[in-house]
């Protein structure tokens, strides 16, 4: 089983510089990084892949609707045939701000992933300053909030002690 870790947050929200963080601390394993962009222009996958890491991107949409979903599975499936042929210690992927991270436990029920991939973890980052507000907004955000096992408050320091405090609590 190839373990999978989905990293979820806003826009802005520090996702990528999480995801340079997980390839620091795992020198010496093989992980692939998948990175979702919304809009068409590549960006933070062109960035990671600069720096050296091993990242696939499906800018366009989100992979866990219509639009790129279809292109998901398919490079689930084109990721896990390359496991086949030399060792992968896991995937890591970055979802567009707009996921909704629930969806992949059922998205890979449905398509026979799981006996490949096992969700091993769901992260989500938040910004303090705009958390509150745009949990109440924003079903997504407060969606990706509830799936997280880990939630990473970034940016604290551009927040006030009492709104990191009210967003962690």
């Amino acid at each position: 089983m190839i373990p999978l870790c989905l990293v979820a947050g806003f826009l802005g929200s520090g996702k990528t510089t999480l995801l340079r963080r997980i390839a620091t601390a795992n020198r010496g394993r093989r992980l692939l990084f998948l990175v979702n962009e919304f809009s068409a222009a590549d960006i933070d996958g062109r960035t990671l892949a600069a720096e050296g890491l091993d990242v696939l991107v499906l800018p366009g949409g989100s992979i866990f609707c219509r639009c790129l979903v279809t292109q998901f599975i398919g490079q689930l499936d084109a990721v896990a045939a390359r496991a086949a042929a030399g060792p992968l210690d896991g995937v890591v992927i970055e979802a567009s701000g707009m996921a909704e991270p629930r969806v992949i436990v059922w998205l890979l029920a449905e398509t026979r992933l799981d006996a490949r991939y096992e969700l091993a973890r769901v992260i989500a980052v938040a910004v303090p300053v705009r958390l509150l507000k745009l949990v109440r907004t924003l079903p997504a955000l407060r969606a990706q909030l509830e799936a997280a096992e880990v939630v990473v408050l970034n940016k604290c320091d551009l927040a006030t002690p009492a709104a990191c405090a009210e967003a962690g609590g």
